[in-house]
């Protein structure tokens, strides 16, 4: 059985998934879960007109900011706008793109601009 026949037989096996995903995220932002800064980091930022989940890319040295509420691509930043890429980190409403030896460098949200070249 191959896996389109297995998920129209049962179809609920793609919303488990989804709902899934979706816990993470959610606990993610709310504290509970926090995953570890590795190549590939996500990181969801929320305020009242916004709701993104933003990507490192290691491999490509980009930035990508999805939609949360429905995973549409909204923007990539690649190292030309935001240096090299390793992983983000969120702090106090700020968001950190780190590179390989760890240098940190601000973003200001949702302008999604360098705020300083080096944070300490």
């Amino acid at each position: 059985m191959n896996t389109a026949s297995i998920l129209r037989t049962h179809p609920w096996l793609v919303t488990a998934g989804m709902l899934a995903g979706l816990l993470v995220i959610v606990l993610g932002g709310l504290g509970l879960v926090r995953p570890p800064l590795v190549s590939g980091s996500l990181v969801r930022w929320h305020d009242t007109s916004h709701d993104w989940l933003l990507v490192a890319d290691d491999q490509a040295n980009q930035l990508t900011v999805y939609d949360a509420v429905n995973g549409r691509p909204l923007q990539r930043l690649d190292a030309k706008v935001v240096g090299d890429v390793a992983a983000l980190a969120q702090r106090d409403g700020r968001l950190f793109v780190i590179d390989d030896d760890g240098t940190r460098k601000e973003l200001r949200l949702p302008q999604l601009q360098r705020v300083a070249a080096n944070v300490p």
